[in-house]
């Protein structure tokens, strides 16, 4: 009848739609499995997930791992320095698909050595993370105390500079119970210039101890640490102390200067590579002719501990090659301490730091110099030193503007309120007003905070 067909076509309507939810819920539960298998798969960290930020940082910047070709790691041959605005360009973009791949393209550095002292029992309190560790091949030594063997371990490796063994020692940020055997390793290593690359507390999280005292003395097991000057800048600050070992009473006491760089942000990157190029320079400066090692750290002695490191050894490369390897050495690197420049980010920041000195160089000169420089340059060439002041603002017309980081002034409802329709501020500087209720875009004004 038509009633018990109507009723045929209702009951066959509801199972094909029953049938339809039960294939549906079964593709979203074989799709979150995926993605889980696919997370762990990212994080590649022994089934442990990284305390106090490390997995939370590649998290955040959402560092993929590509697949590999089937025919082998990909290679990258050396950039001339003519060619680096070029490649740069290239390599940025699609959101730097080529510097991720090339990134990724990079071996971890885990298969070339060891851990067993790392993973001692004894030892594993002293690792602020328990997958950042220091290769047995090339950690720093320390001397061992009442003849205890576990006492001559510290987090910490030796790391070749461009040219120059053992250059620097990339160290995790001290804690409260490795203190001690920061400040051992200073005085025995005969370091005088600490990098530290980390504020204290990042993201309301300890990312180091504070190994220094604010002002007067302070002993450390038996090094003696005072504070002679501190001086606060913009992007950091330099700290001297005055350092002796009460073991060694007939020794003399050391200046240790450590420079602090304060201007690298929670999240990723700095904005602009100024700052840590000004900063690399005080470093060279500063650092004695005959000095030991110069100890970096940062808070896992990896991230960005290897991008200052990277930085400072290709721009020797640049000079004395005119070209840039990257790629051959975060490589090299990464066989002397595992995860060196940890994030895609980090490795395009040094290709940006690069490129911003090749294209302006160093201009920054002493005050005291300022006259001597344009007198001698006016003695040489009258017309060229006209010239050379030119050329050298005639640079500063080819600083990108950045119009994707605008986005808030250009806004139809803000471009009205611009004098000059190309001068608009940047987002992450901009002065921000206090809304007004209800009436949107009030916020806005084309003024900017400038450092």
């Amino acid at each position: 009848s038509t009633e018990e067909n109507s009723l045929h076509k209702e009951l066959l309507t509801s199972l094909l739609i029953l049938v339809l939810v039960v294939i549906i819920f079964v593709v979203l539960v074989g799709y979150f499995f995926r993605f889980r298998r696919h997370r762990k798969a990212v994080v590649n960290s022994g089934d442990k997930k990284m305390p106090n930020g490390i997995l939370e940082e590649q998290e955040q910047q959402r560092v993929m791992l590509l697949s590999r070709s089937p025919s082998g790691p990909k290679k990258y041959f050396p950039i001339p320095v003519e060619n680096l605005e070029e490649e740069i360009r290239m390599r940025s973009a699609d959101e730097g698909k080529l510097f991720r791949e090339e990134f990724n393209s990079l071996t971890s550095g885990y298969m070339q050595g060891t851990f067993e002292m790392a993973n001692r029992e004894e030892n594993r309190e002293k690792n602020r993370y328990p997958n950042i560790l220091p290769y047995d091949h090339s950690r720093v030594i320390l001397t061992q105390i009442d003849g205890v063997p576990p006492s001559d371990y510290i987090n910490a490796s030796y790391i070749d500079g461009y040219k120059e063994k053992n250059k620097f020692i990339a160290a995790q940020g001290p804690k409260q119970e490795t203190v001690n055997d920061f400040w051992r390793m200073i005085w025995e290593q005969k370091s005088a210039i600490i990098v530290m690359l980390t504020n204290l507390k990042e993201r309301k999280e300890e990312k180091c101890y504070q190994y220094w005292p604010d002002q007067g003395c302070w002993t450390y097991g038996n090094i003696r640490v005072s504070v002679e000057d501190c001086i606060v800048l913009v992007d950091y600050t330099i700290r001297k102390f005055c350092v002796q070992s009460l073991h060694e009473g007939c020794k003399a006491p050391r200046l240790v200067t450590q420079l602090h760089f304060t201007s690298w942000p929670d999240f990723g990157v700095p904005f602009t590579p100024i700052g840590m190029l000004k900063f690399l320079k005080k470093v060279k400066t500063l650092n004695p002719a005959h000095a030991g090692p110069i100890v970096v750290h940062c808070s896992a002695g990896v991230g960005r501990t290897g991008t200052f490191i990277v930085i400072d050894a290709i721009m020797d490369m640049m000079h004395a090659e005119h070209k840039v390897d990257v790629f051959e050495f975060v490589s090299r690197i990464r066989n002397q301490r595992p995860q060196m420049v940890q994030t895609d980010m980090q490795y395009s920041f040094i290709y940006q730091a690069l490129l911003e000195y090749y294209l302006y160089g160093d201009t920054e000169l002493d005050v005291s110099s300022l006259e001597k420089h344009l007198q001698t340059s006016h003695n040489a060439a009258p017309n060229l030193v006209k010239i050379g002041l030119e050329e050298e603002f005639k640079k500063l017309t080819n600083v990108r503007i950045m119009k994707e980081n605008m986005r808030t002034g250009n806004l139809p409802a803000n471009m009205k309120k611009a004098r000059v329709i190309q001068i608009i501020p940047y987002d992450f500087n901009r002065v921000i007003l206090s809304m007004k209720r209800g009436q949107e875009y009030t916020d806005y004004i084309n003024a900017s905070f400038i450092d």
